[in-house]
């Protein structure tokens, strides 16, 4: 189990005050207990001093047999303490003269070792008596030697008095008990404020520590609500204004990095179209010299062509070579026209035209040729018009290129899907076919002058390269995507005619 600061604080706490009451209580048990055990000397001192005068009235020497009255009254004399176990008369050459039975609850207790006889010799008058402690039992005794003297000050005999600490030691377990009571009813009241000051000094910190993970996540916005005036509210001061600082820096970041990426878009948007730009210079260039040098004797063999194509009857064998001529003169003249359109620019004039108008009829314009006859164009507009600013003819030669680029990919059979759609502040024109569609490595190079992905002599490559310079032209945008009917779709993404503010996006884009 995880020990949070909380429970250690609650252990430290209470392990703490649990260690003072019992140093206390070791501290208090023996200075009491010595205080006590030096009146218990002093107490038995006094006793020993008035006891034995006049233990040495009622005893001549020893007690007769008929003496019993006496004995009876030493007995009754000496009891008044309570302590006391016994009494010995001894003389100074270590003979036992008298030995008391033992008092009160001592009757089956055995007598300790007699003292040495160099301990009951030796004495002056007027001495203190000689006090020891000795083992006894289970417990222990208190030894007192009083010696007695007679008229001459010569010492007769020495009276050991035992006397029991059994007092004391009922005083220090009272003590014990007392001082238990005490501590367990300490603990009980102070154990729940222990707990309650480690909750108040651990809460702040569990929530620094898991405002700390929350910024660790990202969560720069976590602050903490710690208004302690104390250092752990210093601390949380210090972490909200990290984690302000933090998400300022976060914002700044964050605002360069899209600014960044918005200038590498705009670098590669501009690198990209440099790039055509040269490209149609250089194409621009060419198609003035090949218009020129090409076009006129393409021409003239074209005109001589069609007037033998007149002569010619029609079973006329050569009639078929001469047809070819034309087409190829013909196809020559479209490679010269696709060059001068990417190379002309000029002023362009836009207007509000209604798309879905031009695309039914550009549609309808296509339906009747041979191409279209098992390809179908449907055409899916929203009921309000979708009103665009651009010019007509590029936008409709940018569609009829659309559609016969769809219907010659499907082979002349399958359907033709053009769907206009308002996004935000363009219309979307799409087609879709369900032809072979456009491998994702080519979706860039087929708007390249001269690349295309028809057979020999079926396409000069010029006619996407033409359709985005077209919609560029015009403010808008032309690209290829995959379309849900398994083929290519083409769209275009044209700004809406919306009022002024339209009308001046459109102008700057032009």
């Amino acid at each position: 189990m995880r020990v949070t600061l909380g429970r250690k604080l609650f252990l430290y706490t209470g392990g703490t005050l649990t260690l003072v009451l019992l140093m206390t209580f070791l501290v208090l048990e023996r200075s009491q207990a010595r205080q006590w055990e030096e009146h218990l000397h002093a107490q038995s001192r006094a006793f020993v001093r008035f006891a034995t005068p006049e233990l040495l009235k009622l005893f001549r020497g020893s007690f007769a047999p008929g003496q019993d009255d006496a004995q009876g009254k030493v007995v009754e004399f000496l009891a008044v303490n309570r302590d006391l176990i016994g009494f010995t008369l001894i003389s100074p050459g270590g003979r036992v003269l008298f030995q008391s039975p033992r008092f009160g609850p001592f009757a089956d207790h055995p007598w300790p070792e007699p003292p040495a006889p160099e301990d009951l010799s030796g004495f002056s008058p007027g001495a203190e008596p000689l006090l020891r402690t000795l083992p006894w039992g289970e417990g222990r005794a208190l030894e007192l030697l009083m010696p007695a003297f007679g008229p001459t000050g010569e010492q007769v005999l020495t009276v050991r008095y035992l006397l029991t600490y059994a007092s004391v030691d009922a005083r220090l377990a009272e003590m014990r008990a007392s001082f238990a009571r005490i501590a367990c009813l300490s603990l009980l009241a102070s154990l729940p404020l222990v707990a309650l000051a480690a909750r108040r000094v651990s809460q702040p910190i569990q929530s620094l520590t898991e405002g700390a993970r929350a910024v660790a996540r990202g969560e720069l916005d976590t602050r903490l609500q710690i208004a302690n005036r104390d250092e752990i509210g210093g601390l949380a001061r210090a972490f909200n204004h990290m984690a302000e600082n933090l998400s300022l820096s976060r914002d700044e970041l964050t605002a360069k990095n899209r600014e960044l990426i918005e200038a590498n878009e705009n670098l590669r948007q501009v690198q990209e179209q440099l790039i055509r730009s040269e490209r149609l210079a250089a194409i621009g260039q060419l198609a003035a010299g090949v218009s020129h040098e090409i076009d006129n004797p393409v021409g003239i063999i074209l005109g001589y062509a069609e007037l033998l194509l007149d002569d010619l009857d029609e079973a006329d064998p050569r009639r078929d070579d001469v047809l070819a001529i034309i087409a190829e003169c013909r196809r020559c003249r479209r490679i010269t026209g696709g060059l001068l359109g990417l190379a002309r620019g000029g002023a362009v004039r836009r207007e509000s035209l209604r798309l879905a108008e031009l695309a039914e009829a550009t549609a309808a314009s296509l339906r009747p040729q041979k191409l279209f006859r098992q390809v179908p164009i449907r055409i899916q507009a929203p009921p309000e018009p979708l009103e665009v600013f651009a010019e007509p003819d590029p936008l409709r030669q940018v569609l009829v290129n659309l559609l016969l680029n769809a219907a010659q990919a499907m082979g002349g059979s399958g359907e033709v899907a053009v769907t206009l759609e308002r996004a935000e502040e363009q219309v979307s024109l799409t087609v879709d076919d369900s032809g072979p569609g456009v491998p994702l490595e080519l979706r860039e190079r087929i708007f390249d002058p001269f690349f295309s992905t028809k057979g020999s002599g079926e396409g000069t490559g010029l006619g996407l390269s033409l359709c985005r310079k077209l919609m560029e032209e015009q403010g808008g945008s032309l690209f290829v995507a995959d379309s849900p009917a398994g083929g290519a779709r083409f769209g275009l993404l044209l700004p809406v005619t919306s009022g002024e503010k339209s009308f001046d996006k459109l102008g700057d884009a032009s």
